[in-house]
Parts: C-alpha cells; structure tokens; sequence
C-alpha cells in the first residue's frame, strides 16, 4: 500500500464519505475594491491578506504553490508561516518556510514547503488533521500601475505532495495524483483588486413641462391646452453620486454593502470641486440677463452651496461643492424682468459634471485598523495625486409645447422702405390644416368638413382655438416676434392659410427690413401637430422659385410626444 493511498484513506476516515474531490480554497482572500480615480494615484498598493484554507492531509515536504497573475507583485511573502494546533478542534498546527519566487507561464509564483506538523493531541496522532486549517499569508505588495494594466491581480493556489513537486524552471505538468484540488462551492482563485468609475450622474427628478403656445410660449401650462392653468416654474434633481463596486448586491461582494475600499475625496485646492453643465439647443436662449436674477434658482436650501457662473442660449454652467449632495435647480420662466416675455423653446436637457479629485496620504492610511475600511499602511502615493474626471452627458428631461411648431431654416427677403411695397424677392408661406381626428392616423378619404376624413364628425374640441403666431432670426442673430395679433389674427382654420405676406408686414413694421436679410422662420400654430403643415417657399423677380425644406413633415419620431393638448 503506497503512502500517498494510505493518507487518502485517513482523508477519508476523517472527512467522512466524499462524492468528489477535495479542494483547497481560498474563499478566505477578500478583494480590494479602489476606484479607477484612486489607482491612478498610487504606486504601490497592498492588497486584503491572503489566506486559503487546507482541504486534504499534509505531510511534511509537501509544497503549497501560491500564483499571482502577471508581474504586478512586489513583495510581501513571509519568511515562515506559523500555524497553532487547534486542541478543541483536533487541527494540526505546522510550519511552512518560503523556498522561492519564481515565474512561470507569465505569472509569480511563491513556493512554500510543509517544514514541521505539529499534532493537535500526540496521543492520538491519527485523530487531528490538518483539513479545514485556514493559512494567512498576510497582506502583499504590488506595483500599482500594473494592477491598472492587467485589470487586477487573479491570485490562484494549488498543492503538491512531497513525491510530485515542482521543480522551477522545468514545464509545470498535470499532477502524478489528485491532491487538494477544488470542489464547488469552494474556489481555487480569486481576483485581488476590483476597480472601477467612483463616479456617475443621477438624474433622481427631470425636468418636465409643456410650454403653451396660447401664451406665446412664455409659461407652461397645464393638461388642458388652453383651458389649463399656466404655471412658471420646473424643478430638476440630480447630482454626482459614488458609485457601487463592481461585486455590489451579489454574494461576490467581500464588503458586503457595495462600498469601496479606497476612493479619492473633492480637491479642496481648486477654485471649484464639481462643475455641472446643462445643455440643450437653445433652451436658455429667453435668459437675457447675465448675471442671471431669479430666472434660475437653487431650490431646497441649496444644501450643496451651488453658484451661478455663466449661460449661453445653449448651455448653463454653475459649480457646488460636493458629489454625494443633491442639486435642485429651479427655472422659473417669469423670474427676470427682461426675460419673462420671451418665448422659451422646447426641447431635450442633458446633464454633464467634472469632478475636480485629488489623494492624500490620510485617505489611505490610518491609526487603526478596521476591517474592510482602513488598514495602518496601505501602499504609497504616485507623482500626481489630483486630477478630473468628465461625466456625462445624461439625459435630464425635456420641456415640450402644446402645439404644432414648424422650423423654416431659410428664407430670404429684399430690403422694403414702405409698407405693401412689391420686392424683387416675395416668400410663399402656407399653412395647411386638415382637421383630422388625431385619433385616426389615416389619410383624408376626401370627406367633407366638418367630417374630413369619414369617419363621422370630427369631434368639438375647446382647447383647440389655432392661432399663429411666428417667431424670426435674422442672419446677425436678432430676434423678431410676430404675435397672432401682428399677424391680423389669422387663424390656422380647415384648409389652407396665406401667411407670407403679415409675416413680411410684420417684420417690416419692426425695422427687420431695412435691407436684404436672411431669416430663419419658426411657425407656432394652436393646433393637433398632426393636423398641422407647412410648405415654404420663395419667389426671385416672379419667375425664379426656389423651394425651402422645413420640418412639417416628419418620419423620424413621434408626433405626440410630449404633447398633451390632445385629449
């Protein structure tokens, strides 16, 4: 009977009856878990201690082989290894003594040799065993630069007898016999370091509102179209949060709550610690103030010390002190004398922050010693210890309009010195309604007004009244409003309406003319989107027609959204 079949036998005694292999596992190495921004700090970094815990009867002699992924490893292993006897619990105690580092297939590989078994009780040797012993290692020492490259350090274990161990710098062969090799639930490796982003935008309330052409866009209005209740004020909140780590809310997660090991805090050093940018296509365009006055407020008590610091038509910029903290940024649209009365767009926000961040020593060092939050050393700062970080941008919300909004993005017109006056350039702008059922989506079967479709009659709706109203761009950015009463009153009514000529009236009767231009025209109408469209087109000395693309006609998205006029 060989030595090797006697010791499986006393496994097995002492074990009991096994229905596979035994394993060593090292379920008791806990993962690190630092930041993307954290690691980019550090040179060194020390890993959670690691431990294994023996499954199968050692002798002495027999080896221990510790792998550790790649050429991250610095130092760390110990001289010797002391394990107690265990009395109570009839495990053995032994030492093992560190043989050598050595490389194989890529990887570091620390080999430790069974030196000394010490029995449990020496008057009954075959009762202890040293199944169930669990070995600390310590913590090890790696090159923190590495560890970013490789992603980590996967750190793995397996167990040589004393008549099959390895010899380095020869081929690391299957093992002669199967000896403390892995069995689920127990694992033979685990990764070391997990890192990941520490930050993101939360969008916890968008901004959301209806902005009523009834009022020429200067308010929001209720569900309701014009027999709602117009409203100035939307409140978004949102902030930059830390995140979770990578094993969060699954059994894998070492620190069991989702939190990191090592992240960097706020650089108190800048002028600024967390500057968000809100955006969308001239959706701040109607703040004409700049320092801004109360169209833009920070709401809730501003527990976040947020401040203004600058807005185009596009964006708006404003600085607060910390992540973690929520941000509640009001805009009331009737907040500024010079701003209530223009017209407000609607459209999509997007949210982006930078994070200004930086590492000390105190956020990675401590006096004591609290497990899965600090540990009295561990590792050592790189050259540059601060730096930002971009996020974004998210989606934050949208702002919509109880109406049908066509945009012409060019039409040209020949300077005017008297009212009627005939131009050698004359615009064509018609305005067409079908008065379709918006609960119908098919075509006009040539049916009759007031049942145009064929479907029986159209149904009355009161919040449907279909004023015009246009608002005008020059080429040198000026803007020029035609209210539906600088307009005649024209309404939008079944059928096809003539508008090209009020609007030339309109923005004549407002200086826009005294000579040639190019406009960008937008065509509000107080009606059913899907009711509404819109051709455009110009005339050059009566003869030369040249047709202007707008978007009336639209495939790509749908025409109800975000519009709550129909009922």
């Amino acid at each position: 009977m060989t030595n090797m079949f006697k010791r499986s036998l006393i496994a097995m005694a002492i074990a009991g009856v096994s229905t596979g292999a035994m394993a060593a596992d090292v379920t008791p190495t806990d993962t690190t878990y630092a930041t993307d921004q954290f690691m980019t700090t550090m040179s060194e970094i020390l890993s959670k201690n690691v431990a294994l815990t023996l499954n199968d009867e050692y002798r002495e002699g027999d080896e221990v082989y510790l792998r550790l992924e790649g050429d991250a490893y610095i130092s760390g292993a110990p001289v010797t290894v002391d394990v107690n006897p265990d009395l109570m619990n009839l495990k053995k105690g032994f030492t093992l003594d560190f043989r050598g580092q050595f490389t194989e297939g890529g990887d570091t590989i620390l080999i430790y040799r069974v030196a000394e078994l010490v029995n449990a009780d020496p008057q009954n040797p075959l009762a202890d065993t040293t199944i169930g012993v669990t070995v600390d290692f310590g913590r090890f020492n790696f090159d923190a630069p590495t560890v970013v490259a490789q992603d980590g350090v996967m750190f793995s274990t397996f167990s040589r007898p004393v008549d099959d161990i390895w010899v380095p710098g020869s081929a690391l062969g299957a093992p002669v016999y199967q000896f403390d090799e892995v069995m689920a639930p127990m694992i033979d490796e685990t990764q070391l370091f997990k890192m990941g982003e520490q930050y993101e935008i939360r969008v916890e309330t968008p901004y959301e509102g209806e902005i009523d052409v009834w009022d020429y866009r200067r308010q929001f209005r209720t569900d309701g179209g014009s027999h709602g209740d117009l409203y100035s004020t939307n409140e978004g909140e949102f902030w930059v949060v830390t995140t979770e780590n990578p094993d969060a809310n699954t059994p894998a997660d070492d620190n069991g709550n989702g939190e990191w090991d090592f992240v960097v805090n706020e650089d108190l050093n800048q002028d600024w610690q967390v500057r968000y940018t809100l955006s969308g296509s001239n959706m701040f365009g109607w703040i004409a103030n700049d320092p801004i006055q109360a169209e833009a407020v920070f709401s809730q008590g501003n527990i976040n010390n947020c401040v203004y610091v600058s807005h185009t038509a596009n964006e708006f910029v404003f600085d607060c002190d910390e992540t973690d903290v929520p941000v509640n940024l009001e805009f009331d649209l009737l907040g500024g004398m010079d701003s209530e009365q223009n017209p407000k767009q609607d459209g999509d926000f997007m949210l982006s922050a930078t994070v200004n961040w930086e590492n000390t020593d105190g956020q990675y060092t401590d006096a004591g010693q609290v497990d899965n939050i600090d540990f009295p050393e561990d590792g050592v700062l790189g050259d540059t210890t601060n730096g930002s970080t971009d996020l974004g941008p998210v989606e934050a919300g949208a702002w919509g309009v109880n109406g049908s909004i066509t945009h012409i993005p060019y039409m040209p017109y020949s300077g005017q010195s008297s009212s009627g006056e005939v131009t050698p350039i004359s615009q064509i702008v018609y305005v067409t309604n079908i008065y379709r059922d918006p609960g119908f989506d098919d075509a006009s079967d040539g049916g009759q007004f007031p049942d145009p479709v064929g479907e029986g009659e159209t149904p009355v709706n009161n919040n449907v009244n279909r004023i015009i109203w246009v608002d005008a761009v020059r080429e040198d950015g000026t803007n020029f409003r035609c209210e539906n009463e600088d307009l005649g009153g024209k309404l939008a009514n079944y059928g096809v309406t003539q508008l090209a000529g009020d609007i030339r009236e309109c923005l004549f009767a407002q200086g826009a003319l005294g000579s040639s231009a190019k406009f960008s025209l937008t065509v509000n109408v107080a009606d059913y989107p899907t009711n509404i469209s819109v051709y455009s087109a110009y005339n050059v000395n009566g003869s030369d027609r040249g047709w202007v693309q707008n978007d009336s006609v639209r495939v790509d998205f749908d025409l109800y959204d975000l519009n709550e006029i129909i009922d």
